[in-house]
């Protein structure tokens, strides 16, 4: 009985590289919950069978929620310098539990992701006479609910994934190098 009680502590990782896994698990979540949340809006309304329009959904407001969970996801990507911050955290963390790969795709994908996500739930949800552009002329109603600046937002969101990715790449270059050099795994903990 006590080799198998040795077994399963041999087995378990350390306390602190769990602690430290669950924190960039939440600094991942930080970033790409939002969106999560907006494709979750948007994939009831297609399984409910709503087409994209004015009309409300099967007599709910799904619009509201696609609004709001819109407005969250937009605060945190279109936020490029904390996006960032978040993203280099998680690399941070992902480096000291040395894990050079996720560190290096951190902060090359996650601020990129929450600002993808968004923007093509809200091309996925536009439908004829719904116009979106940078300017913000115009005004669409999906779901029961005017969308006001919102979906404008992805019109933005589009130009701002360019303006992110080459600081996105460099720190993801500098912290993939950094790591492969320094944080690879040890090979007596494999």
């Amino acid at each position: 009985m006590e080799m198998y009680d040795n077994l399963d502590e041999a087995e378990s990782p350390p306390p602190k590289h769990s602690v430290l896994l669950c924190v960039w698990g939440l600094c991942a979540a930080v970033l790409l919950g939002p969106s999560v949340l907006v494709w979750f809006v948007r994939g009831t309304a297609l399984a409910m069978g709503c087409a994209p329009g004015p009309a409300l959904c099967h007599g709910l407001a799904l619009g509201g929620g696609l609004r709001d969970t819109l407005d969250l996801s937009w605060f945190i990507g279109e936020n490029a310098l904390f996006a960032l911050a978040i993203a280099f955290a998680a690399a941070v963390l992902a480096l000291i539990l040395r894990r050079p790969l996720l560190a290096a795709l951190s902060p090359l994908v996650l601020p990129l992701v929450a600002l993808a996500f968004p923007t093509l739930a809200v091309f996925a949800s536009t439908y004829s006479g719904c116009e979106i552009n940078e300017d913000g002329i115009g005004d669409c109603a999906l779901w029961g609910t005017h969308m006001g600046m919102t979906f404008h937002h992805a019109a933005q969101a589009s130009a701002m994934l360019y303006d992110i990715v080459p600081y996105s790449f460099a720190l993801a270059l500098m912290v993939g190098f950094i790591g492969f050099l320094f944080f690879r795994p040890n090979p007596d903990h494999a």
